[in-house]
């Protein structure tokens, strides 16, 4: 592969810029941007098939065409890179699930302009606001605002030149004195946007001028005793008070700040973004992300960031508030910036009330992601993790039915082992299996490993119709792992996959690879494989100190006068043999029903 692009990747200039990847298809599967571009897309071809992120390797395998666009800085590839992406949509970059599904609202830029509620962005120099999650409210508050204010609800092209020439003729609503009527002329285009800009501040949290208004004409209606417009006034100013009630934050700074956590596992994420103004929580968002397998948590929230904000330039805070750095910073910090003319700054908060409100959205974006799993599941009988298990050990079926097995001893005495089943993902109690080692001395995991496996898989060869796993799991590295294989191979069960879990790194080793093979910490493969190390570690504890407490207590139990309540007492207080015996009598006498006499009796054991 690397051979195949090798005159490209030599020719690259050392500029920034903006790189695109093509398939067979000529069809655009990446794009990047980079501050060298030799440097950054020679990368992707070094150590083939050694890529820390396996969707790395898939994507250098369907690259089949390179080709850039030099820049004169990091801004300008910044910038571009995030026009091309939103433009191509390519299938390995970080894309929004459902965006159509998060309503803005829209003001024209017209004479008059119109507002409403809408969920498609169009680069027509229009202004959005939001997005906003709790729609209905919104779209109620707008409906009746517009109502009250007259603002109008036609489409027509308004123009100077229209109202000139008459081309148009007063609708209903400005006969139920809902409109003004400033397609005719009856209407000052200054106050109709003082109007307009009132509201755009009200819903980006700026000044509540809107509310003194709404107050200020509730009472001219009043002394005019025009009561059913003092009404409709009043209404209108519950309805903010009520809004503005429900987004108020206690402490918060009245600096326009906005708020990003992300929640990933496997190919899916959650943006949980929470936006304050003046002190006001306007909008609690979240946002459904695509194709993140193998990202960082801030590689994710990075390119999210770019994303959110190019389709929303017209409302950028001061302050961005994140758990975590992210590499480019100073170039997306500049770029905002440029958006909407004042200095922006990331801020990570260690402590106080915008690290309470940073763990608040990130608690809601972890609740977000695993209600869209259970709606996946839903529709799936196959759980995600044995699907995600599936690819990343690259195994050739779903492993429905899944053997761990763990070594447990205690200063290589009364060394035993455990074997948990899981099936579709879940515990399996009737397929669980306990062992006492019988051929092996003193510590030696590696031996106690090969005799449980043999025993195991050996009395299942011999049943009559035998179901065996989808896949074994040994707990330990590779030479517990190695044990394992070679005794599967002299039973001539080899084509049953196995792999190693490590406890101190949490790697994953397989057969035949002399370096752990990576699974990104946020896979739900992963998870899954240290629940069911965790379950096999828990049963042959459990088993352990069972036989341990029944070989303690068959001792005592040849000393007259301690009984079952004693000897209970004495294992739950001293919990061994060799610290009852070196306990010393006045220890021994603070134990329940242990008096001098006995605890001498003790001592000679």
């Amino acid at each position: 592969m690397k051979d195949k692009f090798k005159d490209i990747l030599k020719n690259l200039p050392t500029n920034s810029g903006v790189y695109f990847f093509k398939n067979k298809a000529a069809k655009i599967i990446y794009i990047g941007k980079a501050k060298n571009l030799r440097s950054r897309v020679k990368s992707y071809f070094l150590n083939i098939g050694k890529h820390q992120q396996f969707k790395t390797e898939i994507l250098v395998k369907n690259i089949n065409e390179i080709e850039y666009i030099v820049t004169d800085n990091e801004l300008e590839a910044l910038l571009l890179e995030a026009n091309l992406i939103k433009k191509h949509k390519p299938k390995y970059n970080i894309d929004l699930k459902d965006d159509k599904s998060y309503p803005y609202i829209k003001i024209t830029k017209e004479l008059f302009p119109q507002i409403y509620v809408t969920r498609k962005i169009i680069n027509d120099g229009s202004k959005y606001l939001g997005p906003f999650m709790q729609v209905k409210n919104v779209r109620s508050l707008l409906k009746n605002l517009k109502k009250i204010l007259k603002l109008r609800n036609c489409k027509l092209n308004i123009t100077e030149d229209s109202i000139e020439k008459k081309k148009h003729r007063l609708c209903l609503d400005h006969h139920i004195k809902i409109c003004n009527g400033p397609c005719v002329g009856l209407e000052n285009a200054d106050d109709y946007n003082t109007r307009i800009k009132n509201i755009a501040a009200f819903f980006n949290g700026r000044n509540n001028k809107l509310n003194e208004i709404l107050i200020e004409q509730m009472q001219n209606a009043s002394n005019t005793k025009n009561f059913e417009a003092a009404a409709d006034y009043r209404d209108a100013t519950k309805l903010v008070e009520n809004f503005s009630m429900r987004q108020k934050v206690e402490n918060a700074t009245s600096i326009a700040t906005d708020y990003f956590a992300v929640e990933i596992e496997d190919n899916d994420a959650c943006c949980a973004v929470f936006k304050l103004r003046n002190g006001r929580l306007i909008a609690r968002n979240h946002f459904f992300l695509k194709s993140v397998y193998g990202r960082t948590e801030s590689r994710v929230i990075e390119e999210f960031i770019k994303i959110y904000y190019n389709i929303s330039q017209h409302d950028i805070p001061y302050e961005i508030i994140l758990a975590i750095k992210i590499d480019d910073k100073k170039t997306i910090e500049t770029w905002l910036s440029s958006l909407d003319g004042h200095k922006v700054k990331f801020i990570k908060p260690e402590i106080g009330d915008k690290a309470k409100l940073l763990f608040l959205a990130q608690k809601n974006a972890q609740l977000l992601l695993n209600d869209m799993k259970l709606e996946k599941l839903k529709k799936d009988f196959t759980p995600r993790s044995l699907n995600s298990l599936m690819r990343d050990l690259d195994l050739k079926k779903i492993p429905n039915i899944i053997e761990c097995f763990d070594i447990s001893h205690f200063a290589g005495k009364e060394t035993v082992a455990s074997m948990v089943t899981f099936k579709n993902a879940k515990p399996y109690k009737t397929g669980y299996r306990r062992f006492k080692i019988n051929t092996v001395e003193g510590i030696d995991d590696f031996a106690s490993m090969r005799e449980v496996v043999e025993r195991r898989y050996k009395r299942l060869s011999e049943e009559k119709d035998p179901i065996f796993p989808d896949l074994v799991m040994v707990d330990g590295g590779k030479g517990q792992l190695s044990s394992a294989v070679k005794i599967l191979k002299g039973l001539g069960l080899s084509e049953i996959p196995i792999i190693g879990l490590a406890k101190r790194l949490e790697e994953v080793f397989v057969p035949g690879k002399s370096e752990a093979i990576f699974i990104p910490r946020t896979s739900s493969a992963l998870i899954l494989l240290q629940r069911i190390r965790d379950e096999a570690h828990r049963f042959a504890i459990t088993y352990h100190k069972s036989l341990r407490s029944k070989s303690i207590g068959s001792q005592l139990e040849d000393i007259k006068g301690i009984g079952p309540a004693t000897r209970k007492s004495l294992i739950q207080k001293l919990s061994s043999l060799k610290r009852i015996k070196e306990a010393s009598v006045e220890d021994l006498m603070t134990v329940k029903r242990v008096t001098a006499k006995l605890a001498e009796k003790i001592k000679e054991i």
